[in-house]
């Protein structure tokens, strides 16, 4: 079913949304602007070394007045799990040693005594297993991730034991959970050890300290002879390779043929071992504090070392880059941490010191800032690039320093220290950036706490996040910037945990995020109105703050509700005022960042303004954007009149220009809501994937992949919850239903401080009712930016909403049936494009959900229903009213009766009437056109055009000329069009269908029978009835417009003689409209003289023909504008027919005149075309005379004249009735020789014939006039042309008798010519041609009497015997020639015989 998609406006301005989208760009931006470790800790390249830690401002004290945070808590310890009791038991029977560790990834703790492993679950103690499979000490253990197609599917990890004899790899699985248990929740799970080893291969005497896994399955061991080894494994034994075997790292590839007792030791151990999965490196720690390097290639499968560093060489470098310091700060190493590529794209690993110094290496080199990583570097060398000394290292430090550091552990920028106190007590210091976010220098906060046993091993444990963004976002977005401050991503990320193990047992600590310091002070205070909450914000800086605090004004727990509640009135009490620049500074006071210094300003913060300032895109809001209520209430606001009438000397005040700084409050709802949106918001929202093979794709569709979602479901659902969270906060703070009172409640009355308002700075009464003014300004410019805001969170959340339950039916198949552009359309489109300019897209989408339960023929009720709770705005109540008139549509199509049928769809359009000027009318033409409901197309369509232009104002700017000034009225008229253009094209289709040939036959597709027509198939006959009843139906309307448009359509299809038989008084403006409009238009001028001819109107019709006549234009030839003026002389006669005036007759008689003129340019025209060359005179003359009418004389004098057309001059000397005897006899004689030049290479019979031929067909025209036909003239020089060139005597006398000239006048005319004695006779040698052409004339005559007529015959024959007796007494007299004379003397004897005989017979 086609689609249905509504095309009415969104009820929030697309504007608005994109304000708005321009707020949370900003704050995206600013998020995404964080400082890289590298530039926080001052290293500008590698070769440039620096060191920290010996500022006040690198660990400033939260305990001083100015701050008073004194006891804001950063670590949380939660409990304290004892050793279980039977381990305690075993201690008793230990023999030869014993190690404990820590397996985080499974939350399980390990004890190893002698030669038997205990490992149970560090969280309660609880789950404990043990394996005594081994007859040798162990030495260790380490929990490895499998290889991927190697063991069993229940095989989730592979335990590791390495003893002096051997090494022994052990399956690990774990027992199926319940059915609210994830299957990677391995804490509440119980594990269980394989009895028997996977693997196991001898230890060649080598003692192995610690065993590290890779994330691809790699296992690396530390040998106690300094060497790092690798134990590698296979599913099968191969040519050169055994199934398990053991690799030699540190020396040559083939170690592992070399028995180990061969090897020197070099008595250094390797104590640690820490891997980068991000990068694929392994860093090793030896006792001696050696760290090597070795490089595992970009796919982490390969393996060579790098470089390594001794102790004293490291020792050097720290030394010469903290000179003040004492060396033996730096003597000795006690660990070493990897730095992911998530954490720093530079630094790569951090050693800590027994003093807790903290040394930074990177293994490539780098220079400046803005160097570019590509991720496919490989390391180089192992550089000191900073040293960072711990607290108490400043001038006048007064707090004690780490000493005795045993145990360590960094990850994400936080650093745990324990301390030895005593041998049974350790201090525990945490060193973390948190509270101090986006800063440009390294600063950390420091706290210690006392553990009261001394720890074994320190580890963090890993916390699944609330929602865990996939990589698609990183890869998109192409970052290469490390993962953000914690206080962006708080809200998903849960609290550090770690966990410190002793022979006392396990103990976990929390490093609090902000928001948990945040609740933890809001829970000790009773309350948000307190010193500490308060300098809580003035550290985070307001907007940071709000952003924090709204985690917990937002929290859908329900046990949260005091803390809600506290948190609501800490974001309006702390969350400042917004000002204008300039107005009410703040007191550097306000701010922590100042506290500590200058040096250290936040990342985009302006000099001499903290803060990030957002810039509203339009400064002074538009009409319509004015809400009641202030969000925040001011003192001394003047009323409504006041302000109209201070509006002049307020805009002087504060001038559009000035930026607008927006409160704590605004920009923290802002941050909140692009760190809820932060994986998603600039997400594709779909992506491909491969149509599966059991779902082959339909012909019809042609696609080779689907398009699904891109957003994971929880993804999708976590922040629709979320933000839903957001929009009722929003609400609940709000008295009214517009989201922009929200800050103007009575309720927030309280949190606003005076002095904010006014600005705190005593002055003049018209200082302060300036500030007043530009607070005021402030005010109202980021209430509308809230209602800006509010809008997108709504929008945002019906977006989701959607998606969502579009997903719930089988996203894949509803995009599927979306029109390819839209397809194309979604695939680029993220979901900030599809929340603030995808509304087009959103509404296919409904649309094709809606049509998937309309083709399934289900009812569309439910969804109906359930779209307008998800998505109101995209779903309005018109849009309900369409699906269920499609829905009443698609199921005529299945009804049996054709009552039933048509009560259908007679029902489905009054229902889309009902929403006309909101449907997407093509659409539903196609569907009422696969029915055959024409009736309903016409109507629908026509209804529409009027509720799109109530106020009918599109007729008024069409009869005005269309003024483009009038934009209202021209986009009315353009609605209507495209109303109208839905009837027009439904007809075109049946028109089409009308004109195909019944009886054409169709190829047929393969052998067999003939295929069975179609039943359905519409027939060229019901096709033309169709599209007649649709012509009678629209012809009866009286909208002008739809008519002028239907006779557009009429014109265009060539049906022109259709509209000449519309009997309607539109027909007549329409066509004088258009000949006025579109003067060139020949085709409308053709339509209105034929529309006078056929009404009768034929004066009318005549004077357009006429005019199309004499037009100025290439487009009409000459002979067409002969045939309009021979019409139009047809018309002016039946006009003169039928009333009779003076002035028709003369109309009449010109066009007579012009019409024989126009004939005598068509003449000049084809002679000018018979001797055109290629010369451009020819072509530029017939352009000319194609072109337009002319006059007789310059057709005389321009063409005929100058190209010597001798027969076009005497054809307009003839019509302008000039008589010019020597001009006529010129004219003539230059003819005849032009026809005897042009015939000089021809037969003297052919040339006789051209040249009668000729004579002849001028002679017709001429021959009724003796002075443009001069018989006399012509006959002598034809017969000097016949005497010079030696022709026939007779074709000359015979021409002329063909042209009906008397045979009695030719003898006169020859006998006056012999009796003349021209000279040119003597001249030519022959005198008596003339009378031998007589004496053939004569006998002629002798034969044919009937060539005089009976009544001259006697006459003549009396003339002619007297003439012989003369012409004989010549002769006679002739002495010249004898043997001509004697022939002509008997030659008229005879003719004198025949004569007396014809005169005695009558």
């Amino acid at each position: 079913m086609a689609s249905l998609q509504l095309g009415s406006p969104s009820s929030i301005s697309l504007n608005l949304l994109q304000e708005a989208g321009h707020h949370v760009d900003t704050c995206m931006a600013e998020d995404k602007a964080y400082p890289e470790l590298a530039e926080r800790l001052g290293v500008a390249s590698s070769s440039q070394p620096s060191v920290s830690g010996i500022s006040e401002l690198d660990y400033p004290s939260l305990s001083v007045p100015s701050v008073g945070l004194a006891d804001l808590p950063q670590l949380s310890p939660t409990k304290r799990v004892p050793l279980p009791p039977e381990l305690i038991e075993q201690f008793g029977h230990m023999q030869c040693n014993c190690m404990m560790g820590l397996f985080p990834e499974i939350s399980r703790a390990w004890l190893t005594i002698d030669s038997d492993i205990f490992v149970w679950n560090y969280e309660d103690g609880g789950d404990l297993a043990y394996f005594d499979g081994l007859g040798e000490t162990i030495l260790c253990a380490g929990l490895i991730k499998p290889k991927p197609n190697i063991f069993q599917p229940h095989i989730r990890f592979l335990m590791c034991l390495a003893t002096p004899v051997e090494i022994v790899l052990l399956g690990v699985s774990f027992a199926k959970p319940h059915e609210d248990i994830d299957l990677d929740d391995f804490g509440r799970r119980e594990m269980h050890l394989l009895p028997e080893p996977l693997f196991s291969i001898p230890s060649d005497n080598t003692y192995m300290l610690s065993v590290v896994g890779t994330n691809n399955g790699r296992i690396f061991m530390a040998g106690k002879d300094g060497c790092l080894y690798e134990l590698t494994y296979q599913a099968r034994d191969g040519w050169f390779s055994r199934k398990c075997r053991k690799i030699n790292h540190s020396s040559s590839t083939l170690s592992f043929l070399v028995p180990s007792f061969l090897y020197f030791s070099q008595d250094d151990p390797i104590a640690q071992i820490s891997v980068d999965n991000s990068r694929h490196i392994v860093f090793t720690r030896s006792e001696k504090g050696t760290i090597a390097v070795y490089d595992l290639g970009n796919d982490g499968w390969s393996m060579s070392r790098t470089v390594a560093l001794s102790q004293n060489h490291i020792m050097r470098q720290a030394t010469y880059v903290a000179r003040t310091i004492d060396r033996s700060n730096f003597k000795e190493i006690v660990h070493i941490s990897a730095v992911t590529r998530r954490e720093s794209q530079k630094i790569n690993l951090v050693a800590v010191t027994h003093t807790g110094v903290r040394l930074y290496f990177t293994v490539q080199h780098f220079y400046g800032t803005y160097q570019v990583y590509t991720g496919q570097e490989r390391p180089s060398n192992l550089v000191l690039v900073h040293v960072r000394l711990p607290p108490g290292f400043t001038a006048n430090a007064t707090q004690p320093r780490p000493s005795n550091v045993h145990a360590a552990h960094y990850s994400k920028e936080t650093l745990l220290l324990c301390a030895s106190q005593t041998e049974d007590a350790d201090l525990l210091w945490c060193l973390s950036p948190d509270s101090f976010p986006f800063q440009r220098s390294l600063m950390e906060t420091e706290v210690t706490h006392i553990i009261d046993s001394r720890t074994w091993v320190i580890a963090e444990i890993p916390q699944q996040p609330t929602i865990q963004p996939p990589e698609r976002v990183r890869s998109q977005a192409h970052r290469t910037q490390p993962d953000p401050p914690g206080v962006v991503t708080q809200h998903t990320q849960p609290s550090a945990r770690f966990v410190l193990l002793s022979s006392q047992g396990s103990y976990m600590v929390n490093k609090l995020r902000p928001v948990d310091q945040l609740r933890q002070l809001l829970l000790n205070n009773m309350g948000a109105d307190c010193p500490a909450v308060e300098s809580f914000f003035r550290l985070h800086k307001e907007e940071q703050a709000c952003a924090t605090s709204l985690i917990l004004a937002c929290s859908r727990a329900t046990s949260d509700a005091q803390i809600m509640d506290w948190a609501t009135i800490a974001f309006f009490q702390y969350g400042g005022e917004p000002r204008v620049r300039g107005f009410g500074e703040p007191q550097l006071a306000a701010n922590l960042g100042p506290m500590f210094g200058s040096t250290t300003p936040m990342v985009g913060q302006s000099d001499g303004h903290p803060g990030s300032v957002l810039t509203p895109s339009v400064a002074t809001p538009g009409p319509g954007m004015h809400p009641n209520i202030a969000s925040t209430p001011f003192g001394g606001t003047p009323g409504f009149q006041q302000q109209q009438q201070q509006q002049q000397h307020q805009q002087q005040i504060a001038p559009q220009s000035q930026d607008v700084e927006f409160s704590g409050k605004f920009k923290g709802l802002c941050l909140y809501f692009c760190r809820l949106t932060r994986s998603i918001w600039e997400a594709y929202v779909v992506m491909e994937f491969p149509v599966p093979a059991q779902f082959p794709v339909p012909k019809v569709q042609q696609q080779q992949k689907w398009l699904t979602c891109s957003f994971e479901s929880d993804e999708v659902s976590w922040a629709l919850e979320e933000l839903t969270a957001l929009k009722q906060f929003l609400q609940r703070n709000s008295q009214s239903t517009t989201i922009g009172d929200t800050f103007g409640s009575p309720t927030m009355m309280s949190f606003v401080r005076p002095d904010v308002t006014i600005g705190g700075l005593p002055s003049t009464q018209l200082h302060r009712e300036r500030e007043q003014r530009a607070s005021a300004a402030a005010q109202k410019v980021e209430r509308e930016a809230l209602v800006n805001m509010g809008h997108l969170i709504s929008a945002t959340c019906e977006v989701l909403a959607l998606l969502q339950l579009l997903c719930y039916h089988q996203f894949h198949a509803i995009a599927a049936t979306l029109m390819p552009e839209v397809q194309q359309q979604l695939r680029n489109m993220t979901l900030r494009e599809l929340v603030l300019n995808g509304k087009e897209v959103c509404t296919a989408l409904i649309t094709a959900l809606i049509n998937r339960y309309i083709g399934d023929n289900a009812t569309t009720d439910a969804i109906s229903s359930k779209l307008r709770e998800v998505c109101p705005s995209l779903y309005s109540k018109e849009d309900a009213i369409c699906s269920k008139a499609s829905e009443l549509l698609k199921a005529s199509m299945h009804s049996q009766t054709r009552s039933n049928k048509l009560k259908m769809l007679q029902e489905s359009l009054e229902l889309f009437k009902k929403i006309s000027h909101q449907l997407n009318l093509d659409a539903v033409c196609q569907e009422y056109h696969q029915a055959r409901f024409y009736d309903g197309v016409v109507d629908l369509c026509l209804s529409a055009a009027a509720k799109r232009d109530p106020q009918s104002l599109a007729i008024h700017y069409y009869k005005n000329g269309e003024p483009p000034e009038d934009i209202q009225g021209k986009t009315v008229f353009m609605a209507r069009y495209e109303c109208y253009k839905c009837i027009t094209d439904i007809m075109e289709e049946l028109l089409n269908t009308s004109r195909a040939h019944p009886a054409s036959p169709s190829l047929p597709n393969k052998p067999g029978p003939p295929a069975t027509p179609d039943p359905h198939q519409m027939t060229s006959q019901q096709a033309e009835a169709y599209i007649e009843a649709m012509l009678n139906q629209a012809l009866a309307t009286d909208d002008e417009l739809f008519h002028v448009a239907l006779y557009d359509w009429l014109v265009d299809q060539g049906l022109t003689e259709r509209l000449l038989e519309v009997n309607s008084p539109f027909v007549e403006p329409y066509l004088k409209r258009a000949t006025q409009y579109k003067p060139d238009n020949l085709d409308m001028l053709d339509l209105l003289w034929k529309y006078y001819e056929k009404t009768r109107n034929y004066p009318a019709a005549a004077k357009i023909l006429c005019k199309l006549a004499e037009r100025h234009s290439t487009d009409i030839s000459l002979q067409q504008r002969i045939e309009y003026l021979s019409r139009a002389v047809m018309c002016a006669k039946s006009s003169t027919l039928r009333t009779s005036s003076a002035t028709e007759g003369e109309f009449l008689h010109e066009l007579e005149e012009k019409l024989e003129v126009a004939r005598l340019q068509l003449q000049v025209f084809e002679s000018v075309a018979k001797i055109a060359t290629q010369d451009p005179q020819y072509g530029d003359a017939l352009s000319l005379l194609n072109s337009e009418l002319m006059d007789i004389t310059k057709l005389y004098g321009d063409f005929a004249d100058t190209f010597e057309l001798s027969e076009c001059k005497l054809a307009i000397v003839h019509c302008a009735g000039h008589y010019d005897q020597q001009l006529v006899q010129a004219l003539w004689q230059e003819i005849i020789e032009r026809e005897l030049e042009e015939t000089t290479n021809k037969a003297a019979s052919s040339r006789v014939t051209i040249l009668t031929n000729k004579l002849v067909s001028l002679g017709k025209i001429y021959s009724s006039s003796e002075r443009y036909f001069p018989v006399s003239f012509l006959v002598l020089l034809l017969e000097k042309k016949s005497c010079q060139l030696n022709w026939d005597s007779l074709w000359v006398f015979k021409a002329f008798l063909s042209l009906e000239v008397p045979l009695s006048r030719l003898y006169v005319i020859y006998d006056q010519h012999f009796k003349a004695k021209d000279p040119f006779w003597q001249t030519a040698r022959s005198p008596l041609h003339l009378l031998e052409v007589i004496c053939a004339l004569l006998d002629y005559f002798c034969d044919t009497p009937a060539a005089v007529v009976i009544h001259e015959r006697r006459h003549f024959i009396t003339v002619c015997l007297d003439a012989i007796s003369s012409y004989k007494v010549e002769l006679e007299a002739t002495a010249q020639m004898p043997d001509v004379i004697r022939r002509m003397l008997a030659k008229f004897k005879q003719l004198q015989a025949k004569l007396d005989r014809m005169l005695m017979g009558k």
